[in-house]
């Protein structure tokens, strides 16, 4: 999803629509961050208007030699008001900020939850992939979702200023009486000075918005070079801090690559940074200069009134404060809106993540619960390659998997086995053809009702830093007996109650609290332990795929000893390269680029001419 500098310098979506909708979710991700959020910008902007009003009065009051205990008493209420309002208003920012951990931490929670849901197929897509880190880091630009609500809401805050700034400044405007002599007086007592004067006010607030537009077109467009680059940059970075890679890293010599790459992505990260930064101390420069112009017109113009009598003392405090802050309040009006805007376009594709659909049919048949396990899977006809990729891995593939038998599958690398799997559990759909359960397209099952037919240990296999039940069990919620029998049956409960805390033993270090209580276990026992979470589950049909690769030839040999005996009653799928494991299924299919070339017994392949016997002898001359 990547976006050129055009792109990223215009919202998908008209500014009040974006604004509504960024609203919404971060409503919808902590109701409670507006009333909190709301008083604390009514606190922020009422403080100027207390120094401000009560000052000058003070001021004048002291000029007349007014009552000292009046004054006093004057100064206490302002310097009171002032602490107790300071003091709401850290209390405020200290509960916003908990606030915004939470918008921040049910962001990250919904991003991962869509992840994780959508379709195997649109995860693996890069552009998907990019878009899942785009909503990530973007989401926490310009200060989060907390900053963009109180950005918002110091919209009213500053109209609510801008108000108050004119109301407090208005007897400036006014013409005096004409009581003094000269070019000088005339002019700053005629209607035409405060006419410059506002004239260089809009002067001052339109560069300043144009300005402070560029810089935030500036800063959005180096941090999409930043997400993409920071996408490379963290892939090395996580292998350097990935322990369980430290001996290849070692033993190959690969650190000086590792860090090359890392570092060219950091490059570019910092190559965008400086430029941007340069770009906005441009751009910035000519915005300060106008208003540094325009902070010393005030003055002037404050200061010579105050000089011809014109004005008392304390005003010249009260309107120097009015003006400067009316066209900070302006200036922060536009700078508001402008920054908004630009914030838009980094929640875009947050909104575009959450707008993602599954692509996959997900039909609404229930799934026949057959205790006789009753159940046949037929290929009819199944040819697919995969997105973006116009070579077919499978090619006009029939098979029908009867129920209770015991299928491997065998064939070269890449001839399309662990694809023929993948569509079988429907992480992809046939490009054509039809995959049918029980003379039924398996589309028109509900989703997870056919999913829950398969036990499966794909030869990817992932184990996790949680306990070992919890590995088995896939959850956190668990049949202790069902663990223990299912780590018995798959040759690894002796391993797991010699550990300190048995099946409640957390396995691994990278995500366990000080990195030392996890237990490292060999790839043999992660394998079985993967294998016993296929079996905890009880599924009609079992699938593995390389079920045996890690294991050392006694411990397979064990395995496939005592497996017929876990699914006796089951449809079990291999997929295995080592011959020898075919042995004792009823049936194997043979896959060469894509296609079923053999179909039967062991003894009847081998007692052919053809792939699966070119396959056995290669294997068998390491063994006679």
């Amino acid at each position: 999803m990547k976006k050129n500098n055009t792109d990223a310098q215009k919202s998908k979506l008209p500014f009040w629509k974006s604004y509504r909708q960024n609203m919404s979710t971060i409503y919808h991700l902590c109701p409670s961050c507006f009333p909190a959020s709301i008083l604390y910008t009514l606190i922020e902007r009422t403080m100027p208007f207390l120094n401000m009003i009560l000052g000058a009065e003070i001021v004048d009051m002291l000029m007349n030699r007014e009552d000292k205990k009046k004054i006093l008493a004057i100064a206490a209420v302002m310097v009171a008001g002032r602490m107790l309002m300071e003091l709401i208003r850290s209390a405020m920012m200290w509960l916003l900020q908990i606030h915004w951990q939470l918008v921040a931490h049910r962001k990250n929670r919904d991003i991962g939850s869509k992840a994780m849901n959508l379709d195997y197929d649109i995860l693996e897509r890069n552009s998907t992939l990019e878009l899942i880190a785009q909503a990530d880091a973007n989401t926490d630009k310009m200060g989060g979702m907390g900053d963009y609500l109180i950005r918002s809401l110091d919209l009213i805050g500053v109209i609510c200023s801008c108000v108050g700034a004119v109301a407090a400044m208005a007897g400036l405007f006014v013409a005096a009486p004409y009581h003094g002599e000269g070019v000088v007086y005339g002019f700053f007592a005629s209607p035409v000075s405060y006419f410059l004067l506002l004239g260089l006010l809009v002067l001052s607030i339109y560069v300043g918005s144009k300005c402070e537009a560029r810089q935030g077109k500036i800063r959005y467009n180096s941090d999409q070079i930043e997400v993409r680059n920071g996408r490379i940059y963290w892939f090395f970075y996580y292998l350097i801090n990935n322990y369980s890679m430290g001996k290849d890293i070692r033993i190959f010599k690969m650190s000086d690559m590792i860090r090359r790459k890392g570092m060219e992505a950091r490059k570019n990260i910092e190559s965008a940074q400086k430029q941007a930064i340069r770009d906005c101390m441009k751009v910035g420069a000519w915005a300060l200069l106008v208003q540094s112009l325009f902070t010393v017109a005030v003055y002037v113009y404050v200061g010579i009134k105050a000089i011809y009598g014109m004005i008392t003392i304390g005003q010249v405090t009260k309107y120097i404060g009015a003006i400067t802050l009316l066209q900070s309040q302006i200036s922060a009006l536009f700078s508001l809106l402008i920054n908004i805007n630009t914030q838009n376009l980094y929640l875009e594709s947050y909104h575009e993540l959450m707008a993602v659909k599954n692509e996959k049919y997900d039909g609404t048949l229930p799934v026949e619960k057959r205790l006789d396990n009753e159940y046949e899977l037929e290929f009819r006809n199944v040819s697919f390659h995969y997105p973006n990729n116009d070579r077919m891995v499978l090619r006009n593939v029939s098979f029908r998997l009867k129920t209770g038998r015991k299928l491997a599958i065998v064939g070269a690398n890449g001839a399309g086995k662990t694809t023929f799997i993948k569509l079988l559990c429907r992480l992809y759909d046939p490009t054509e053809g039809e995959i049918l359960l029980n003379g039924i397209d398996i589309r028109k099952y509900d989703y997870e009702e056919y999913i829950r037919l398969f036990s499966i240990v794909f030869q990817d296999y992932k184990i996790f830093s949680f306990s070992v039940a919890e590995n088995v069990a896939a959850g956190p919620e668990f049949d202790r007996d069902r663990v223990i029998k299912s780590l018995q049956d798959a040759g690894i409960y002796e391993r797991v109650r010699s550990m300190q805390s048995g099946i409640d033993s957390r396995l691994l270090k990278d995500q366990q609290d000080g990195d030392e209580d996890g237990i490292e276990i060999s790839g043999g026992e992660k394998q079985k332990i993967a294998l016993a979470r296929a079996l905890y589950r009880n599924a009609p049909m079992v699938i593995l795929d390389e079920p045996t690769s890690a294991l050392d030839p006694i411990a397979e040999q064990d395995i496939y000893t005592r497996f017929n005996e876990m699914v006796a009653d089951k449809t079990a799928v291999f997929i295995s390269h080592r011959m020898s494991s075919c042995r004792f299924c009823d049936e194997i299919a043979v896959f060469d680029e894509g296609r079923i070339v053999q179909n039967g017994t062991h003894d009847a392949l081998v007692a052919e001419e053809g792939v699966y016997r070119r396959m056995w002898e290669a294997q068998a001359q390491y063994y006679v």
